[in-house]
């Protein structure tokens, strides 16, 4: 069997990796330069199923009102993009209802917990070195509010078998002393043992590397035009070249751009593009390295450290069409960020040596990826993962070229394919 993969993000070389490991013929199109050179290559930099909960929870819509074109929100809808999010964010907003919440974070948290265990299985089975800390993830709470929030989380992610520990503001300290400066404007935290830290751009290079000796073929620096369907189903693509390649059966993980290659098929994806920024630094000598990935429930974002020598600061949610320019307002709220959470470090780091970056995350209305048969013969699709593409990845990976060869499952896409947006699919 030939499988073509669109897509060389996290999502579509974990997806090779297995096929190419169980026996198929792989083909990845992508058109940059290389693996994750986009969505995956500086993100958050966490895989947490502690932040299982998609974007849209009860209430959100008060939120984005509250905040509408402030530029210090983290959750940003800027008014250029409302005519295309219209209908996407109708489903936003009616996915929002509690019981609907619910049934999403439980799918994401289920999906995040196998991920889990299959990036586990990955290291066990090949040398792979992506700057992996599996020392787990803290969030700092600034008020007792923050905490009641935490204590509430926690309860819901114990219910599901995700460990969540209570600590002090003492306990904090002394598990990150790098939160010593900030220790008198907390009130306390929690420690997520579950959650792990890695480059994603790093770990999508190594694996490429390692799908590759396996046989598949990684053809980058191509675009595909088109996709080629005969007597209703698909039977290869058509690059911006002219070249045509057959195949038996086409993963589309082209992440925010999913929607624009299947629609010519007749086939709506409910994705939208959700910018998301990080800014990395240099770890500055002569203070107390950071030695977890510290949340902030104030700020809404994280700080990461990778490997020692570097910290990432990201979060926020902008939606802005598939606008890409860098907002410097909104770096300049990640730059104040990194000095709320650890002001000593940002003191010592110049504002030159933080590199800024930028990628679309493919948001679906409901935040629960879109997984699995895609509406016509031959099409499977692996989008849709939000902040949750890094998190979702090898699960994503293992589950979907499973299904592909006919494997028993170890991972049901009952409830993440494209089908359970029922008739809102096709034109």
């Amino acid at each position: 069997m030939h499988v073509l993969i669109v897509g060389c993000g996290v999502i579509g070389v974990t997806t090779a990796w297995y096929l190419a490991r169980g026996g198929a013929a792989v083909t990845v199109v992508e058109r940059r330069e290389g693996p994750s050179l986009e969505t995956s290559f500086a993100n958050g930099s966490m895989l947490t199923p502690s932040l299982s909960a998609p974007w849209n929870s009860p209430g959100v819509w008060l939120t984005v009102l509250k905040y509408l074109g402030r530029e210090e929100a983290a959750l940003l809808v800027r008014s250029a993009a409302f005519p295309a999010l219209l209908a996407w964010g109708y489903r936003f907003l009616r996915n929002s209802r509690p019981a609907r919440h619910e049934i999403s974070f439980r799918k994401n948290l289920n999906l995040c917990n196998y991920s889990i265990d299959i990036m586990a299985e990955i290291r066990s089975e090949i040398a792979i070195e992506y700057e992996a800390a599996l020392t787990g993830v803290l969030e700092v709470c600034r008020d007792e509010a923050a905490m009641r929030r935490g204590r509430e989380h926690s309860r819901i992610l114990g219910a599901n078998q995700v460990s969540a520990k209570e600590l002090s503001t003492a306990a904090l300290v002394e598990m990150e002393p790098a939160l010593e400066a900030i220790q008198h404007d907390l009130a306390g935290g929690f420690f997520y043992p579950a959650d792990e830290v890695g480059d994603a751009y790093k770990f999508s290079c190594r694996l490429q590397g390692h799908a590759q000796r396996h046989g598949a073929n990684f053809r980058f620096g191509e675009s595909v035009e088109g996709l080629l369907a005969r007597d209703g189903r698909l039977q290869g693509v058509r690059l911006r070249g002219g070249e045509e390649i057959e195949a038996d059966q086409i993963v589309v993980a082209a992440g925010s751009y999913t929607p624009g290659l299947v629609r010519p098929l007749g086939v709506r994806v409910p994705v939208c593009p959700a910018k998301g920024y990080s800014l990395t630094a240099p770890m500055p000598e002569g203070l107390p390295v950071l030695g977890h990935a510290v949340l902030d429930d104030r700020y809404k974002a994280g700080v990461v450290p990778l490997g020692g020598r570097r910290i990432r600061v990201g979060g926020t949610v902008e939606f802005t069409g598939f606008n890409l320019e860098l907002s410097s307002r909104r770096v300049a709220n990640l730059r104040r960020l990194l000095a709320g959470v650890l002001p000593r470090h940002a003191e010592r780091i110049p504002v030159d040596e933080m590199r800024p970056w930028c990628g679309l995350r493919p948001a679906s209305p409901d935040g629960v990826p879109i997984l699995g048969a895609g509406g016509v013969d031959g099409l499977s699709l692996a989008t849709g993962h939000g902040h949750l593409g890094w998190s979702m990845a090898a699960g994503t990976g293992k589950a979907v070229a499973q299904e592909l060869l006919g494997e028993r499952p170890e991972f049901s896409l009952a409830g993440y394919e494209l089908s359970r947006f029922g008739q809102e699919i096709r034109h």
